[in-house]
């Protein structure tokens, strides 16, 4: 500081460094000139922040402070006031405008424990420093960005007597909070103070949109110390996020201000819609399609299930689309109700839905990750998931159904099970049986299993007396043929390991080879016993159909994509459908097709998936069908027969029964007929429960 140059005057400058063995070269001159008149010195001393939070995401406050420390080093300079601090280059050249940022001088603005350098500008009005190098007197004022502020105004006063403009809002993002759709919320303001030194005149701008909003405003001259009202009223008329921001011009350095109103305005949630309810034996399968929350916190679903007059009420997460009850009592009239529930309200209630009592279904092995396999059944013709089948034992591999199309026989680690009557047996406590198969008769139930030398073998259980006889080694996945006294079998010991017919007897004589059948994997017969059904060994998405005698095949071609196989097959009760269970990419589908599309020529329609699932996997299924069951009776008789069946379990409108593919009418039992001719003949009874389900029970026989 040269406090020789007078008012007015100028001296001329050069600067030469110094060290223990001489001086350096004279800079280049630098010129100075003192202003003819010294700033005035006031007492205005304050720092400002206009941060505009009613607008743009900010960390940064408004903040208004009286300015009250000055701390310097050799480039730098730091004013600090309430929680603001800036600090600034030590030396400014006088009034002008300093670009600030990566291409100017060194601005840092901090808040409390926050801080940015700004990229903009600071215009300086008014500087003068002591003799001692403080600053004597400023008036400037800041505009620019920095990180997490998009815009930054302040004012720097030092003991200046020049005024500043600052706007004060006391609550620049106003929220209403939860509001009910339908209803008008009262105003809500925010105020808003002159806090500078100088009058201005806020003018309110007309809202941009928002027909639900109500602006009102008493703003004009506003005189320092003063306030005015910003107020806004909403009327909601749907459910929502409501927003609505007030623009403010004012005399202040940033020109423009904002105040926020916001609103979470919410309405009861839907209704559920697309309420369905399918029908197991061992319980219901409820889905549903979910609707609009309404913009309010989901609680979940609620379930009625009314039964006798009783209602009883269950809790469903938020995230579900269905439910299941594994309810035994199933058969009984029941009705189901459904709603909705937010954190607010509760929606309609949905209209009574009725299951019509299953008549078939399809019951399957199920595994979930990290659990034992377990019995489920699927509602037909399409599940939305597994209904439970309670109380069987956890980890069984396979299934199979009995004549009646209700009983069941399944393989656990320990043995062989049945399920009768919702009571569970085991009737073979033996390791290693696979592939149960129930006779028609329902008497005996045929397995594979495993002889002391590893080969495969097949065993015939009798049910009544818990006897078992082997019918030979080097057979597996025994079949049994309509006529109740022989298997089908796939036959290891021979060339291609075909299927075979056998004597289902101890050491049954193999009958004969069907042709064709070579290379025959899940195998499966026709109610009708009339097709046999397989996967060709070696092939991708290939079902071969095969006369039960042999012949030749007619493939069906799925068209499955590289990595898809088919794990499974089963036969629809009435025999018109082959169900395949596919599995690739950790995805489960069992779908369906007509046989007499394929048979005819006609093309192939896979349809509706039955089930399709990525969180289960279908280790094996068996679709059944309640269903008459034919007694046993020889398989060689006279021209004179007598063939008993059992409908007792069934509640069926007609029974009409089939001989050689001929009506006979309607019938009961024992079905009866005499002279016949000499060779095979067939029996089917048909069984009619309305025009939704229908079953075949068949019988072959011989007269000689």
């Amino acid at each position: 500081m040269d406090a020789r140059v007078k008012a007015g005057g100028s001296g001329t400058y050069r600067v030469i460094a110094v060290n223990a063995d001489g001086a350096s070269q004279p800079s280049a001159p630098a010129t100075g000139t003192r202003p003819a008149t010294d700033p005035a010195v006031g007492t205005t001393d304050v720092l400002t922040v206009d941060a505009d939070p009613g607008g743009a995401s900010t960390w940064l406050a408004d903040e208004v402070s009286a300015q009250d420390t000055e701390a310097s080093t050799e480039t730098t300079r730091t004013l600090s006031a309430g929680t603001v601090g800036i600090t600034l280059p030590r030396f400014l050249s006088g009034a002008g405008s300093v670009a600030l940022g990566a291409n100017g001088s060194n601005f840092v603005l901090r808040q409390k424990d926050a801080q940015c350098a700004l990229e903009g500008t600071l215009n300086v009005t008014e500087l003068a420093y002591t003799a001692d190098l403080r600053v004597a007197t400023m008036s400037a004022t800041y505009s620019g960005s920095c990180a997490g502020a998009a815009s930054v105004y302040g004012e720097i006063r030092v003991k200046s007597t020049r005024p500043f403009a600052a706007i004060a809002v006391d609550t620049p993002r106003v929220d209403f909070g939860k509001v009910f759709a339908g209803t008008q919320r009262p105003g809500r303001h925010a105020t808003l103070t002159n806090v500078g030194t100088t009058d201005l005149v806020l003018s309110v701008q007309p809202l941009k949109g928002g027909s639900a909003w109500l602006l009102r405003s008493g703003c004009g001259i506003v005189r320092p110390g003063n306030s005015c009202l910003v107020d806004m009223s909403l009327t909601a008329t749907y459910a929502a996020e409501y927003a609505q921001d007030v623009e403010i011009l004012d005399g202040t350095s940033r020109g423009t201000r904002h105040v926020h109103f916001s609103a979470s305005v919410y309405d009861r949630p839907d209704m559920p819609g697309k309420i369905t309810v399918d029908a197991t034996y061992s319980g219901v399968d409820l889905s549903w399609t979910p609707g609009s929350w309404g913009n309010a916190t989901p609680v979940g679903f609620v379930v009625r299930r009314t039964v006798d007059g009783v209602d009883t009420t269950f809790e469903v997460a938020p995230d579900q689309t269905h439910w299941t009850e594994p309810w035994t009592a199933a058969s009984r009239p029941v009705t189901y109700q459904m709603w909705a529930v937010n954190e607010f309200e509760p929606s309609l209630e949905s209209a009574r839905v009725s299951p019509i009592p299953a008549s078939e279904q399809v019951t399957a092995v199920i595994r979930r990750p990290n659990e034992p396999a377990v019995l489920g059944s699927l509602a037909v013709p399409k599940a939305a998931q597994v209904v439970p089948v309670e109380h069987a034992p956890a980890g069984a591999t396979e299934v199979t159904s009995g004549p009646n199309g209700v009983d069941v026989a399944y393989v656990v680690a320990n043995g062989l099970w049945i399920r009768q009557q919702g009571t569970d047996t085991l009737v073979r406590s033996t390791p290693g049986i696979a592939h149960p198969a129930w006779s028609p008769d329902g008497t005996r139930i045929a397995f594979s299993t495993t002889s002391d030398d590893s080969t495969t073998c097949v065993d015939i259980l009798t049910l009544s007396d818990s006897s078992a006889v082997r019918v030979g080694c080097n057979l597996d996945h025994p079949i049994w043929h309509t006529d109740n006294h022989s298997l089908i079998v796939q036959d290891t010991s021979l060339s291609g390991s075909p299927l075979a017919r056998v004597d289902a007897a101890e050491q049954g004589a193999r009958l004969s080879v069907i042709e064709g059948s070579e290379g025959a994997t899940h195998a499966v017969l026709s109610p009708r016993g009339d097709w046999l059904a397989y996967v060709p060994e070696g092939t991708l998405g290939l079902v071969a159909l095969l006369p039960r005698d042999g012949g030749t095949a007619t493939v069906a071609d799925l068209a499955y994509v590289q990595g898809t196989t088919i794990a499974d097959l089963g036969w629809d009760p009435v025999g018109n459908r082959v169900a395949v269970l596919t599995r690739t990419a950790g995805r489960d589908i069992l779908q369906s097709f007509n046989v007499w599309d394929v048979l005819g020529g006609g093309q192939l329609d896979l349809g509706t998936p039955l089930y399709n699932t990525t969180t289960e996997q279908v280790d094996d299924f068996n679709w059944q069908g309640h269903n008459v069951v034919i007694g046993d009776t020889p398989a060689t008789t006279g021209p004179d027969v007598s063939i008993p069946f059992d409908r007792s379990g069934l509640s069926v409108e007609s029974t009409e029964c089939y001989l050689d593919g001929e009506s006979i009418g309607t019938c009961t039992s024992p079905f009866t007929a005499s002279g016949l001719s000499s060779g095979p003949h067939t029996l089917q009874v048909l069984t009619n429960f309305g025009t939704a389900y229908f079953g075949y029970a068949t019988r072959t026989f011989t007269v000689q």
